[in-house]
């Protein structure tokens, strides 16, 4: 199998989750024992010369008491049945439960699963991020969680019964596609569009008003809370 630098692996996207916490945050995070029970339930992927990393990314709402629903998963290397097999891994999974100012809230997560066949790396692990970031905060860090509630993102959306997107990426068809920075205290200081379409700009006016009436448990680094970008992401049946 081909050998890659250490610095290549980790630019896309491969490493180990570093604990984090906070005084006034702590982000949702893996329950002790997912890692062992991945490697348990998931068939590992072809990996070839090639395509030496495999990586799934995800979003799920995890609620107060840590459980898992609404998991969306998507790749953009073929490994269809690996997306799959992460989607259903994570469905009703148990995670450790955000909390703020030390009482458990519900909260939209993404992470990583990556897989790979490279020299020094491990053959399977799970990140808290989709790598938005890595280029700052390295691949520790854990991005920003949304806070759930009638006044979340999505759900200001499609409060007027207008919206037909579904939150984050599912297929290949249309998406709206809108920025946000995410500061320290868990606000969003400005959003912008990044890509819509159409018939769709008005989702994309629509989001960026209703991120900065999102609260969000903040990035972190190290154990600290940090600026950083957040993508919202709606995509549509086609």
């Amino acid at each position: 199998m081909k050998k890659v630098a250490i610095g290549a692996v980790l630019a896309l996207g491969l490493g180990t989750v570093g604990q984090v916490t906070a005084d006034d945050y702590q982000p949702a995070g893996f329950a002790d024992g997912t890692l062992e029970y991945l490697e348990s339930a998931l068939a590992s992927p072809a990996l070839t010369e090639d395509y030496p990393v495999a990586s799934v990314y995800c979003q799920a709402a995890v609620d107060e008491q840590g459980s898992s629903s609404d998991v969306a998963c998507y790749e953009r290397d073929g490994f269809d049945q690996l997306r799959l097999q992460v989607e259903e891994a994570f469905t009703g999974r148990r995670f450790t439960p955000a909390r703020v100012d030390g009482e458990t809230a519900a909260v939209r997560m993404v992470f990583r699963v990556v897989y790979a066949d490279l020299e020094g790396q491990p053959p399977i692990m799970i990140l808290p991020n989709l790598g938005l970031m890595q280029g700052e905060f390295g691949y520790q860090y854990s991005a920003p969680q949304e806070l759930l509630g009638d006044r979340n993102w999505y759900a200001l959306y499609q409060s007027d019964g207008r919206g037909e997107g579904n939150p984050f990426f599912r297929g290949e068809g249309r998406k709206t596609r809108v920025e946000a920075w995410v500061n320290a205290n868990g606000r969003v200081a400005s959003a912008r569009r990044l890509q819509t379409h159409g018939r769709y700009k008005r989702d994309a006016k629509v989001v960026e008003r209703a991120l900065e009436d999102s609260r969000f448990i903040p990035g972190m680094v190290s154990g600290e809370p940090e600026r950083m970008r957040y993508v919202a992401v709606l995509s549509y049946p086609q």
